[in-house]
């Protein structure tokens, strides 16, 4: 006897929300000891890094299919 598992709550867009706060307030706290210049190039480094990510995953998927 097979027991498929139920659907689950979609908590993307909560995550996402929360994401967004925590990366909110550490980069308000960077700003707050080390100043704006800081904010910056920690928010240009996590930019970066999401596209080299996202570049690395989408090559990925086109290896995989063909």
């Amino acid at each position: 006897m097979y027991h498929y598992p139920r659907r689950v709550e979609n908590y993307t867009v909560p995550f996402l929300w929360m994401v967004g706060v925590i990366l909110f307030m550490a980069f308000w706290t960077i700003a707050s000891l080390f100043g704006f210049f800081w904010v910056v190039l920690a928010a240009a480094s996590c930019d970066l890094g999401l596209r080299v990510l996202k570049a690395q995953i989408m090559a990925r998927r086109r290896v995989r299919n063909g």
